[in-house]
């Protein structure tokens, strides 16, 4: 009996540290620093159309959209959003950052988190089985 009263504590350990979860400090928000316009004007001119980018403003906002086109005055974006948005402008001078939008997952950590998972329920299969093994 205690050998599954032990068992059954473990694998409830195993199976409840996944939800456990640790967030650090907060870091303030603050604006981000306004780029020289000539430097920015230079890199979005080389992005090419229908490039999917990310966009911090000199006010704070920041947005995923597609790139339309970009002059040296600015840059014209259509915002990825359910709904579609009418193409605009923003001014060189009100942007802050532009990085090319890679999307969030790579493969190394999909098959990162498989792997883990696969671990985790083998272990968990183990100790189900010493469990009520006589």
């Amino acid at each position: 009996m205690l050998r599954k009263s032990l068992a059954l504590l473990v694998v409830a350990a195993l199976v409840t540290s996944g939800c456990a979860s640790t967030s650090g400090g907060r870091v303030p928000v603050t604006a981000p620093t306004v780029a020289d316009p000539s430097t920015m004007s230079e890199y979005v001119q080389r992005l090419p159309a229908g490039a999917r980018v990310k966009i911090e403003r000199t006010n704070g906002e920041s947005m995923r959209a597609t790139l339309m086109k970009a002059t040296a005055q600015g840059i014209v974006i259509q915002r990825n959003t359910r709904v579609p948005e009418p193409p605009f402008e923003i001014p060189v001078g009100q942007l802050a950052r532009v990085t090319l939008d890679q999307g969030g997952t790579s493969t190394a950590k999909a098959i990162g988190i498989g792997i883990a998972s696969g671990v985790g329920a083998f272990f968990a299969l183990v100790a189900l089985a010493y469990a009520f093994s006589d």
